[in-house]
This record gives structure tokens, sequence and C-alpha cells, in this order.
């Protein structure tokens, strides 16, 4: 059954927020790339964060950095090139900035898991360096250059897209890297940015916050050059073999969720077009599938939201020994 709380947030999104009128056609969603590329919003960390946290801004190449710590673990470990560390991939359609939900997040991360966690501020569509292509580049070469072992990538939404493509195109292009990882945590990613699976449509009615027409607009702009099948763009259709240990949410009312069982079904040696609904722990993956949730429910303030983020925390410190 659920909360009182998650049904609050449901009714917020539905009927105050509106979310899912920034989706309906791709001029709607069109129309808010380009106001909010016009009027960027601020990516700095909110003033209400706890007070044991550390945030220091480290910027890499042309962008900036953020390393969030625990200052208890700063404490215990005063020497940065030893530390390990968590990259996290905020969520936003491609275009949106990160928000106070993803850094309320990576901060209980950073305070329950003792490891740093790194959040990268990527480039945003439209501008010209926003393509799949050369965001997961500079997401590569930030694991590689980091004074941190990065040890588990995370992301939600679009971040989760770019998170399982980031590791897949890791294994060719930085394989030293790769092997260093951990664990992958995927909360309602963006799987394949073609939208077009009969599960997706199906379940688009039930969805008050995405709609499928915007959702894969976005997803053409982030693509550039590249097709849109490449696993660059829909990692969905890449590799699957020989990955970290992958933590995946994904709830029955959001549309993504048809793809999150797609992931799932090739986890357990189906193709890609198969679709296998429910929870499963299998070899390489453990898919949580939570009936009546919303889009990147993990990261919502709400009850079951509690609950999954007590699961990403479990999973993360169980795969570091």
């Amino acid at each position: 059954m659920t909360s009182w709380s998650a049904a609050a947030v449901r009714f917020y999104v539905t009927n105050i927020r509106r979310s899912k009128a920034t989706y309906a056609n791709a001029q709607a969603t069109e129309a808010s790339i380009e106001d909010l590329y016009l009027h960027p919003q601020s990516f700095a960390p909110p003033k209400t964060l706890k007070a044991d946290i550390d945030i220091k801004r480290v910027d890499i190449n042309s962008w900036p950095l953020y390393c969030v710590s625990s200052k208890a673990t700063l404490l215990r470990s005063s020497q940065q090139d030893e530390r390990r560390a968590i990259v996290y991939i905020h969520g936003g359609a491609f275009y949106r900035e990160i928000e106070s939900s993803h850094w309320h997040l990576i901060t209980q991360l950073a305070h329950e898991t003792g490891l740093d966690v790194l959040v990268p501020i990527y480039p945003l569509v439209p501008q010209p360096t926003a393509t799949a292509n050369q965001v997961i580049q500079g997401f590569i070469e930030i694991c590689h250059g980091c004074k941190h072992e990065v040890v588990c990538v995370a992301g939600d939404s679009a971040g989760g897209a770019i998170t399982l493509a980031t590791v897949q195109q890791m294994q060719k292009d930085a394989p030293k890297v790769a092997q260093k990882l951990r664990s992958v945590v995927l909360i309602s990613p963006v799987l394949d940015c073609t939208i077009s699976h009969p599960e997706n449509l199906r379940l688009a009615a039930n969805d008050p916050w995405l709609a499928v027409d915007g959702i894969r607009m976005a997803g053409k702009r982030w693509a550039g050059d590249l097709p849109i099948k490449d696993s660059r763009v829909s990692p969905l259709h890449g590799n699957v073999k020989d990955l970290p240990p992958i933590l995946l949410f994904a709830g029955t009312a959001d549309l993504l969720c048809a793809d999150a069982r797609r992931l799932s079904a090739r986890f357990q040696g189906k193709s890609v077009d198969d679709v296998i609904e429910g929870s499963a722990e299998v070899m390489g993956l453990t898919y949580v599938e939570h009936p009546d949730m919303i889009h990147v429910y993990p990261i919502l303030p709400h009850w079951e939201g509690g609950e999954a983020r007590k699961q990403i925390v479990t999973f993360i410190t169980k795969h570091l020994d």
C-alpha cells in the first residue's frame, strides 16, 4: 500500500507542479529547454544541507566539480589521494540543472557510506558541448584524472542513462579505471531514448510526470550526431557483460519502467525487446520495481524514497570490500 507521503508527492507533481505538461509534446519541451537556456538555474549546493558535511569546489577541465564529504570521515583520513569516491550524475531530461533533492541524496551518501561524492556539473542541452559523446568522454576523464579512486558511479533519470553509458564506454576506453568500480546505481534511468517500445506507451497513461513525445525529443537533442540507438545515447542497446554489480530502481507509475524491465530481461538472457515485470536479483543486477511509484521515487521525500535510499547505501557499502 502506498504511503500517505508518497500519495502527497504524487498529488503535488500531478496537480500543483503539473510536471507532465512540460513533456506533453515536443513543442512544450522545446520551449522549456529554451527558457532554461536563457534563464539558467543555479547549480550551487543549497544552504540547507547538513552542517556535518564538507563541500569543496574542485573544478576539473572546464566543468565545475564539487567534492562532498562527511566531516567525521575527513577527520579519520586526511590523505585526499587515498580516498575513495562515488561519482553522482544528476538527472533532468538532459537539459535541467541539479536540484535540491539531488543534493540531499548526495549528502546522505557521503554521510552514510563514508565515501566522498564527486558531483560534476556537466553541460546541458542545448549547449554545443552537451552531446552524449562529449559528455561521456568528460565523465571518463574525471574518473581517470581525479585524485580519488572512483568505486561507484550513480545517477538518476537522464543521469542514469549517462551513468550506464559512461561505464560501458569506460570498459572500452579506460579499462583500468573501469576495473576499480565496485558498483553502479541507476535510479529510474532513461535507457532507450527512442521511447518507442509498446510497454513505454502502455505505462505512459498512468505516469503523472513524464510523457513520451517530450522525453523522446530531449533524447534526440542529447544524441547530437550519434544514432539514437547508439549505446552512448541509449545504453540499453550496449554491452551488459562484465559490468560492475548494478542496483536498478523503477516505479510502475513511470513510463521509463518499461526499459528497466527490458534491462532486467537482458540480464536474464532475453533479447533487448523482451520485457520481464517485477523485481529480480540475478547475476550482476539487483532490480527493484516498486508498485505505483513515480519517476525517480528514491530521491523524493516520502517513506518509500527513504527505504530506497537505505538500499542504495547498503548496496554501495557491501560491495566496497
